[in-house]
């Protein structure tokens, strides 16, 4: 049975850009990048090759032990769009929680980070922003306010 959760993949056109754009969100590269070109990747995901770079990322010092799995595929190479709208079917953002939305924004502009909305919006028990990554992405930062998961 299902014991915990490990890893969200995501797919990037230029490994080198999106790293860039992660280690400004203030996550660091957990394990360096590898280029895998594996047969039983492609036999895995059904693709004709398996040939790919990956490299995995996380908040430092984290409790969880989850991260993001980093790939950019070689061969077949990465394609498509990411999710045009929330509402589109599948997973569609990567959320991150901070103790602290409005100094976090703030630290992460003059880091270079867009955000979709000018400020934070209360939802519910939670403030909220979102940004995308350079591939379009969502990438959701949130403070909880009150209830069971708000910071002491």
């Amino acid at each position: 049975m299902i014991e915990d959760f490990q890893h969200v993949c995501i797919t990037c056109r230029d490994l080198e850009t999106s790293i860039r754009f992660y280690e400004r969100l203030g996550l660091e590269v957990i394990e360096p990048v590898s280029e895998l070109n594996e047969e039983a990747i492609a036999r895995a995901f059904q693709t004709a090759r398996g040939h790919l770079k990956v490299l995995h990322l996380a908040p430092p010092g984290a409790p969880s032990k989850m991260f993001i799995d980093l790939v950019q595929w070689l061969e077949p190479a990465s394609m498509g769009e990411a999710y045009p709208a929330a509402n589109h079917i599948g997973i569609n953002h990567l959320a991150f929680r901070v103790s602290d939305i409005d100094a976090t924004t703030a630290a992460l502009r003059e880091r270079g980070i867009r955000f979709l909305s000018e400020e934070p919006q209360s939802i519910g028990p939670v403030r909220t922003i979102l940004a995308t990554d350079p591939d379009g992405v969502f990438v959701q930062l949130l403070e909880w306010v009150q209830g069971p998961q708000a910071t002491a």
